[in-house]
């Protein structure tokens, strides 16, 4: 019997977020904009959160 595949890590991959005050994008963690925890902008250094609907 061949082994499972872990279904967890096929979502932890990067996608790209703008950020809401630069306007800039970067790329985060997908199980932590899933989760809705803050982000930090790699180019203003402010700390803002994804809108789960702007994800999909």
């Amino acid at each position: 019997m061949p082994p499972r595949k872990d279904s967890k890590n096929n979502r932890n991959y990067l996608i790209k977020c703008t950020c809401s005050h630069c306007s800039k994008q970067s790329e985060h963690s997908f199980t932590r904009v899933q989760k809705g925890s803050a982000l930090m902008c790699p180019h203003c250094s402010k700390i803002f959160n994804q809108d789960k609907a702007a994800i999909a």
